[in-house]
């Protein structure tokens, strides 16, 4: 059909240079009408009429074919004006072009989520490893089948402050914040308490009665474990250790805390911002008036150290070190995932723990889902000063019923009936203080 069109098309061509090289010019004078000669009825003009017809059709053939050329074809059929004309299908060889594209993208995406995926993990061991591993003998940590038995709903983990300037040997250190985190299983709520520094308890057969702080002195974080677990009924096996540096460092990396700073204790943290700035390498603005304002991370720990307070004493602090704890993980919450572990990247360095990469991880990555009580607790709840040999100590009231008071705040355990073995420890921090 195309060639017929095509020779047809020549024909026209021909026809219109013929008619071209007859027409009349344009001051030749007018004739008669064609009807009126005897070329009007002859069969020669019969035949140029058809010539013309013919010639009409295939202009308005190839008009038409070089509209659609411009145009395009798909789109004319696409807008319903192709009436019958079918769609043409891709070819085979199309489709398979196609598919190669299709699986070399998702190639490319799962290639990508590989190498993000491997460079997270890689980063976040790498934080890891920064971290000072310490290796604890569980055996020596004084805890009691039963009381572990009795615990089995709750993971408890002792966080201790340390006075050492260089975490890779803080021999001799003794604790100046020792904080309790007890994590609900099953409902992720976290609580914490603090137990005073100064307390006179157990802290082994070797050194006897002393304050609780000593004991990391004397036998390191197995030492000041055992002293919470034999004198406060608990199950800690797990601890994370860090110095005055760590906690300015965590501060500063999530952008500063709120604190409602009390008039009472403007002056002693001006005393001291300086040198704790010097220790920790830190800014050391002052603070200027009391209130709720924006701590950095030394003015944070100036806070948390202080212990004359023109109030309230030496016995607000372990208040102030949980102000400071609660603020810095409520700002935590607000941070990603990745942006959790860029700043472990930058403190964990300072910080020493017997607990394993995977337990960090998982409460890391568990973080956002932890609920924090605002809980100021300080143990004992009920403590006395005592003097013994000149040296001062807070003895506590009955340690029986504090720890009875503990346990049924923190652990849910109505009625609590302390251990034998704190009985007899409660009994013998009586006899020597005559504190009853």
């Amino acid at each position: 059909m195309s060639r017929e069109r095509d020779r047809q098309y020549e024909e026209y061509l021909r026809l219109r240079e013929q008619s071209h090289r007859t027409e009349e010019p344009h001051n030749r004078p007018p004739r008669q009408r064609i009807e009126e000669t005897p070329y009007g009825n002859s069969e020669m003009r019969r035949r140029n009429q058809d010539d013309d017809r013919r010639r009409r059709e295939l202009e308005e053939y190839y008009a038409a074919r070089e509209h659609r050329a411009q145009t395009g074809r798909g789109s004319a059929n696409r807008s319903g004006g192709g009436g019958n004309k079918k769609v043409r299908k891709p070819s085979k060889k199309n489709r398979k072009s196609k598919g190669r594209k299709a699986r070399r993208a998702i190639t490319i995406i799962l290639a990508s989520a590989v190498v993000i995926t491997a460079a997270l993990v890689l980063f976040v061991f790498g934080s890891l490893s920064n971290i000072n591993r310490i290796d604890i003998d569980e055996s020596a940590l004084g805890i009691d089948p039963n009381v572990a038995a009795q615990l089995d709903g709750y993971r408890n983990i002792a966080v201790l402050g340390v006075d050492a300037r260089d975490m890779s040997d803080d021999t001799g250190s003794r604790t100046d914040s020792i904080i309790v985190a007890s994590i609900n299983k099953e409902t992720d709520e976290v609580k914490l308490f603090s137990v005073f520094r100064d307390t006179y308890l157990y802290v082994g057969d070797e050194h006897g009665y002393d304050k609780i702080t000593h004991a990391y002195a004397y036998d390191g974080p197995e030492g000041t474990l055992y002293t919470l677990n034999k004198n406060l009924d608990l199950d800690i096996d797990e601890v994370v250790i860090i110095n005055w540096k760590a906690v300015a460092d965590t501060v500063d990396a999530v952008g500063g805390i709120e604190v409602d700073v009390q008039e009472s204790e403007i002056n002693e943290m001006n005393k001291y911002i300086p040198e704790t700035a010097k220790n920790t390498t830190g800014d050391k603005t002052l603070i200027s008036a009391p209130g709720m304002q924006t701590l950095n991370g030394v003015q944070a720990v100036t806070y948390s150290r202080i212990r004359k307070d023109a109030v309230t004493g030496d016995y607000r602090r372990n208040e102030r070190m949980k102000i400071v704890v609660q603020a810095t993980f409520d700002k935590v919450k607000t941070i990603s995932i990745p942006g959790i572990f860029r700043i472990t990247n930058k403190v964990f360095p300072e910080v020493k723990s017997n607990m394993s990469s995977m337990d960090m991880i998982k409460l890391a990555l568990k973080v956002k889902n932890f609920t924090m009580e605002d809980s100021t607790t300080g143990f004992p709840y009920d403590v006395a000063n005592a003097t013994m040999n000149g040296v001062f100590y807070g003895a506590p009231r009955n340690l029986g019923a504090n720890v009875t008071k503990l346990h049924e705040q923190f652990f849910n355990q109505a009625g609590y009936t302390p251990s034998d073995s704190v009985r007899t420890i409660s009994n013998e921090i009586s006899y020597r203080t005559g504190i009853y």
